[in-house]
């Protein structure tokens, strides 16, 4: 329905980056919107685009007709203050904008593919022996006795980010088979370079701090 008068929008960073749904009816569309505003929220969120430092913010627009009758949408701008919330076609308005999200997927190097924080989550919780549960630069690590699994993050940020929300959601769990390793002393990274290269990683892999 390319032509639909109504539809919803996905904008980062007040940029529209594409339109999710559009249709002819005023009633269709809320059915859709609505749905979208009760959807659960990813548990791994991402903060962060290809350029390094870069936040992003991510929006999801409600967009109607425009004629003289409408009544204007405002939202705060990052100084706080209230600004109308303009559509780029002045022939559209925002009728209703809220706070989005999208997920973050999380390299898994045993998979060889990106995959969602709840299947990883899913792996770590599937043992029952002593596990350690380390970051090294942007990569998450857990090893169980001579097992050693590993995921790629965005950046060491993200890797952190991911380290703290499986140690939240695991201590939920009243598991305590795992040790949470938070800072890695140089003694420490050295000897875990060896071990993870008898493994089979290059240390070159290792070193990274981005995945860009």
């Amino acid at each position: 329905m390319k032509n639909g008068k109504y539809f919803i929008v996905l904008f980062c960073n007040k940029k529209r980056v594409k339109i999710l749904y559009r249709c002819q009816k005023r009633t269709t569309v809320y059915e859709y919107w609505h749905e979208y505003k009760t959807e659960k929220k990813p548990r791994f969120t991402k903060t962060q685009n290809r350029k390094r430092n870069n936040d992003v913010v991510y929006e999801l627009a409600l967009i109607f007709p425009n004629n003289r009758w409408a009544t204007k949408t405002f939202v705060k701008d990052s100084l706080g203050r209230l600004v109308e919330a303009k559509y780029e076609d002045e022939k559209f308005r925002i009728k209703e904008i809220i706070p989005y999200w999208k997920e973050e997927l999380i390299y898994d190097y045993q998979r060889k593919s990106r995959v969602r924080y709840h299947e990883i989550l899913e792996q770590i919780l599937s043992i029952n022996e002593i596990g350690q549960i380390f970051t090294l630069n942007n990569k998450l690590f857990v090893q169980n006795d001579e097992n050693v699994l590993l995921f790629g993050n965005k950046n060491i940020r993200d890797s952190k980010r991911l380290f703290e929300l499986i140690r939240e959601d695991v201590l939920k769990k009243k598991r305590g088979n795992f040790i949470f390793v938070k800072d890695v002393s140089t003694a420490q990274r050295k000897l875990l370079y060896q071990l993870l290269e008898s493994k089979g990683f290059k240390r070159s892999e290792l070193f990274r701090h981005y995945s860009y």
